[in-house]
């Protein structure tokens, strides 16, 4: 049976708690599989270093190779966790990964997938040529490049990636489909907006905060809750002063998964204001929890939300465009129902991690190893 190791550089265990649930949810169907990531945490008992980090642990690896007359070349040295795993298959779940496995990956014919999310595509390659050169070197090595959005599969192509590699499996949420978490009823007369994410330009924050204020200069009564923590915090802290929205608007900080579940529950629609963005898993959960969306049209945006059908897109960067379909959910309680109920059908059928776990399933099984 092959070995697979799954491999990260650090994985946070709350921001990007879905690749943790992934992993857990995948590796109940795999007997050899192993996650590593650079250095252990308390938070991720089940995660193996894949690298030395430590004087302890140079010490043990030196004794263990005296002991078993190993000989470990020096370059590789800094690896030996995972080279001592003897991997068949290496799944770099974060393609920053690439730079200190590369010495080992060179001189072994194990298979290597790489999956890339949006920062790896829309920003790294395009900060230096540095980084540009390292994106083609993982072009080159890999034998399957995975994108979580055909918008960035098609990015990652115009770059120079093989297209023969490159394959789309989305993010995926888990389903139930006994216990479904029911909508709550908002009984205030205030409309509840919500957005999730980090506070960084991507997610265009301030687009949204422009979009509050003319919802405000029309009379409408509502409140905007942005659950997540960044480093535009001040920035756009300030920019609410500004727009005279401290009475509407929220900055909630991060929440854990189940206090996420708790605001969606509680939300009458769901804004996604994003400048990049290579696919939501916010809109994928705010649409199982049956929130009509209003959201940019960028990246694999469209690939989860049907315009006019279970929300609305529009141009990014547009508050006047942004207002005006937010309005038209505010003014009609049927019509928020309505496309919440078709996004959250749309999720079950489309973004289950059933479906995700069946697609690599087959990845693996028709690697020629």
């Amino acid at each position: 049976m092959n070995r697979i190791a799954v491999v990260a550089s650090y994985i946070h265990p709350n921001r990007q708690k879905h690749l943790l649930d992934w992993y857990i949810d995948f590796s109940k169907t795999k007997d050899s599989i192993k996650l590593f990531i650079g250095s252990k945490t308390k938070e991720i008992p089940f995660a193996y270093n894949y690298k030395i980090n430590s004087s302890k642990q140079r010490l043990f690896y030196s004794v263990l190779n005296v002991f078993s007359l190993k000989r470990v070349p020096k370059h590789l040295k800094k690896i030996q966790p995972l080279i001592n795993y003897h991997p068949d298959i290496i799944h770099l779940l974060t393609s920053n990964a690439f730079k200190n496995t590369e010495p080992y990956l060179k001189n072994n014919t194990c298979k290597l997938i790489v999956s890339f999310r949006g920062f790896d595509i829309n920003v790294f390659p395009h900060q230096s040529e540095e980084n540009l050169t390292i994106t083609m070197k993982v072009f080159s090595r890999a034998d399957i490049l995975h994108f979580i959005s055909n918008a960035l599969r098609k990015k990652a192509i115009s770059l120079g990636a093989n297209p023969e590699k490159c394959i789309v499996i989305n993010r995926s949420i888990k389903v139930q489909t006994e216990t479904l978490l029911s909508k709550e009823s908002n009984n205030s007369t205030k409309i509840k907006i919500l957005s999730v994410g980090r506070l960084v330009w991507e997610k265009g924050y301030l687009y949204a905060l422009e979009t509050m204020a003319l919802l405000k200069e029309k009379g409408y009564d509502f409140e905007y809750h942005i659950v997540g923590s960044g480093i535009d915090k001040n920035m756009l802290q300030y920019h609410r002063k500004r727009l005279d929205l401290t009475d509407n608007v929220y900055f909630v900080g991060e929440l854990s998964k189940e206090g996420v579940k708790e605001v969606l529950c509680t939300a009458d629609i769901y804004f996604q204001p994003s400048v990049s963005e290579a696919l939501s898993l916010a809109i994928i959960e705010a649409s199982y929890f049956r929130l009509p969306i209003v959201s940019s049209s960028v990246g694999g945006i469209p690939e989860v939300v049907v315009h006019g059908k279970t929300g609305y897109l529009s141009s990014p960067c547009v508050p006047l465009l942004y207002s005006k379909n937010i309005i038209k959910l505010i003014e009609d309680k049927e019509l928020r129902v309505k496309m919440g109920n078709a996004g959250h059908n749309r999720i079950v059928n489309f973004f289950s991690r059933d479906n995700e776990i069946s697609l690599w399933n087959n990845l693996y099984a028709n690697l020629d190893i």
